[in-house]
């Protein structure tokens, strides 16, 4: 994963978590818009979402009720090793 796109836990933490979120779905769709699942693009866009998943669960803010991005967390893996064929699904 390059670095270079990823971001800070402490600055993510200072979004809320509805922006947390609106972060996350927007990375989701702009790998769906991606033709091809076997360009090198579409599998950093996947990562980005994966690394912005993963500092939503370190952020306190999720301590309660992790489960849902947990479970998006499972979803997107699917989608990087290719059980997934569809990001809609």
């Amino acid at each position: 994963m390059a670095n270079d796109f990823m971001i800070s836990l402490e600055r993510w933490q200072k979004f809320p978590k509805r922006e947390q979120i609106g972060h996350i779905a927007s990375e989701i769709l702009r790998a769906n818009l991606m033709e091809d699942k076997d360009n090198p693009i579409f599998f950093q866009i996947i990562e980005r979402a994966i690394h912005l998943v993963d500092i939503s669960l370190s952020d306190a803010k999720w301590k309660e009720n992790p489960l849902p991005l947990l479970v998006l967390r499972d979803e997107l893996a699917k989608v990087y090793i290719k059980e997934t064929k569809n990001l809609d699904e």
